[in-house]
């Protein structure tokens, strides 16, 4: 898996690509999020428009990053899934609990609107 970042209204953008699948490929995400944390960023976006596969691992990772930061106050938004992503997402429910965006300038907006 590949990650990218961009900070837009400090609101971390973590892009990811590739199989998200768990596993030592995974730490990469889930320091980023402490180290976030540490730096004062408590919003996180993670575009997955480049996500082409993830296992019940990933979304694990997915509800654990969600975790860490609402333990910080924050929230984590999930932006530009494929069907593909989306549907393990639905089947399992938790599109009750991570919020799923159209776009990441959606997911954005969304938090400036929560306040």
């Amino acid at each position: 898996m590949k990650m990218t970042e961009t900070l837009q209204d400090d609101v971390l953008v973590l892009k990811l690509e590739g199989e998200l699948m768990g596993g030592d490929e995974a730490k990469p995400f889930q320091d980023r999020l402490y180290e976030a944390i540490r730096d004062g960023i408590t919003h996180v976006v993670v575009e997955m428009s480049g996500v082409k596969w993830m296992n019940s691992s990933g979304l694990g990772i997915l509800m654990a990053g969600l975790t860490t930061l609402r333990s910080s106050d924050g929230d984590l938004k999930l932006a530009c899934l494929s069907e593909r992503v989306k549907r393990p997402i639905e089947i399992t429910k938790l599109n009750q609990v991570l919020q799923i965006c159209d776009s990441v300038d959606q997911a954005i907006q969304s938090f400036e609107e929560e306040g």
